[in-house]
């Protein structure tokens, strides 16, 4: 991302303001496609990152079966949208979740939801499929892999008919917690192979397993991908900081970035910018990432703290900075800064602006 360019851009809109290169998003969405083409599997991105319609349509158009999502607000925008092939990876547990739930079964061809609760599988639609979840690192949830999953595969077996039972789900989320090269390839060694090895055990019961599969941005490239069918990468549609770190992605990958004003420039070493953590996720930081984000072209600079309307920014030497100067903030966490606008500013390849809705925003 040039950005001289988006501050060309965006200059005259006012700060601050989420940009998306879009050549850099269609990129990375071809890389994916190709990738999960080659290792023979199919790709189901999951939409919790971008929440538009469009970028949706994009991702399909390169070969998505179709769509992970992380709440019923986004099911029921891509379905909205004919988007036909949903998989909810969040236990839809309560009344009115289910009613929603009922309701997007009928407006679908495919929809089927992960959990981990025989209770929860039981009550729902019949039309549903059901994903096991299996903790293989994450410790959120699922259960263990190997015997604790084989029985309780077997109880919702029972309960709900092995036709619905779609297969086993896991997100490598430890992949997170990498601090090198080799602990990545291990946590993604983990994902895989905790399903691979459940399955086969089902599988010698009797009990059809359909579908393995496996999430997370930062294993995607690294994960052993023999037995598995599905993958279900979200993150790289954007690309952040995070991913900069972990080494999943390269910083010329990054499509998505805060460009923030500078308001304040107390100190020589310190400047205040007004992108704050309504504007920048405060989130998930992985291990080497000291502050909230990567200031492009400006290694020297931290994105040192943040708070509501302020991210401070510091430097070992000068910043530089000089009041009503821009700058361009890749987030720490592309999902949760996109959440947090109304609207992305997309920068075309003409170097022109388009507006686009983030059309399933919200928490539930």
């Amino acid at each position: 991302m040039n950005p001289e360019a988006v501050i060309a851009a965006v200059g005259g809109l006012g700060t601050p303001i989420a940009v998306v290169d879009e050549l850099v998003m269609e990129a990375n969405l071809e890389r994916m496609a190709k990738l999960a083409s080659a290792g023979g599997v199919r790709l189901r991105p999951h939409a919790k990152t971008h929440k538009s319609l469009e970028v949706a349509r994009r991702q399909l158009a390169h070969g998505a079966v179709g769509l992970t999502v992380a709440t019923l607000t986004e099911a029921e925008a891509f379905a909205a949208a004919d988007v036909d092939d949903l998989l909810v990876a969040h236990p839809p547990v309560g009344e009115p979740k289910l009613r929603r739930l009922h309701a997007l079964a009928e407006r679908v061809r495919r929809l089927a939801v992960a959990l981990d609760d025989v209770g929860v599988a039981r009550a729902l639609p019949d039309r549903i499929e059901v994903l096991w979840e299996v903790d293989t690192g994450q410790h959120r949830i699922g259960t263990l892999p190997g015997r604790p999953t084989v029985s309780a595969v077997q109880e919702v077996v029972a309960e709900i008919g092995g036709a619905r039972l779609r297969g086993l789900i896991t997100h490598g989320g430890h992949a997170y917690a990498a601090k090198d090269q080799p602990e990545r390839r291990a946590a993604a060694g983990q994902e895989a192979g905790g399903l691979v090895v459940t399955a086969g055990e089902l599988r010698a019961l009797g009990i059809e397993v359909r579908e393995l599969s496996i999430g997370s941005t930062p294993t995607a490239d690294v994960a052993p991908l023999d037995g598995i069918t599905e993958i279900r990468p979200g993150t790289y549609v954007y690309g952040d900081a995070n991913q900069v770190r972990l080494g999943a992605q390269r910083l010329d990958e990054c499509a998505l970035v805060v460009v923030a004003c500078v308001v304040s420039t107390p100190a020589r070493d310190r400047a205040v910018v007004d992108a704050g953590s309504k504007a920048l996720s405060a989130d998930l930081r992985v291990p080497g990432m000291d502050g909230f984000g990567i200031v492009v072209g400006r290694e020297d600079l931290l994105v040192e703290r943040l708070s509501e309307e302020h991210a401070v920014i510091s430097s070992r030497t000068a910043t530089g900075l000089r009041v009503g100067d821009l700058v361009l903030i890749i987030p720490t966490h592309a999902c949760t800064t996109v959440n947090l606008h109304p609207a992305l500013a997309v920068m075309t390849e003409s170097g022109g602006i388009r507006w686009r809705g983030n059309d399933a925003r919200g928490w539930r």
